[in-house]
């Protein structure tokens, strides 16, 4: 494969697999937790809350792959479902669950470890680690531009 074909390939599954990984997450979702009423992008701030209890709202958006008004309404919609409840003080938001929160914490993680496990069952052990160190340089590297786009 030539250098440009293969930095082509590496663009479109850059881009297109966040995109799979939604739809994968919606089919779990769908199939597990129907009952829930809950989105599937819910179910990625109750991982991190129930991860991180009293996290702040400005921490949460920092880990998740939404923006702030979107964030924001979600977090208010799953305090009026009764699974998140904000114990605030001044501008400091900790985010805690309740414990219909922490049940459907429990779900969500066992889906994510089965959707884990099937996603990732076709790599071996030192694939996933190569991966993941890929997947931190990556981040790392996209953290730096955006750094550098944001000064001007």
């Amino acid at each position: 494969m030539a250098d440009e074909d293969r930095g082509d390939d590496a663009i479109r599954l850059v881009v297109s697999f966040p995109k799979k990984m939604n739809q994968c997450m919606k089919g779990y979702a769908d199939k597990y937790l129907k009952d829930t009423r809950l989105k599937p992008p819910y179910l990625i701030l109750i991982f991190h809350i129930g991860k991180r209890d009293g996290l702040s709202q400005k921490e949460l958006i920092d880990e998740v792959p939404y923006d702030k008004s979107y964030i924001s309404t979600m977090v208010h919609d799953l305090i009026d479902l009764g699974l998140v409840y904000n114990d605030s003080s001044g501008k400091l938001h900790s985010l805690h669950l309740t414990d219909q929160g922490r049940d459907i914490y429990a779900m969500s993680r066992m889906m994510f470890e089965l959707m884990d496990r099937n996603l990732f069952d076709v790599l071996t052990d030192e694939e996933k680690d190569v991966l993941a160190e890929i997947m931190r340089k990556l981040d790392a590297r996209a953290d730096h531009i955006m750094e550098g786009l944001s000064k001007g």
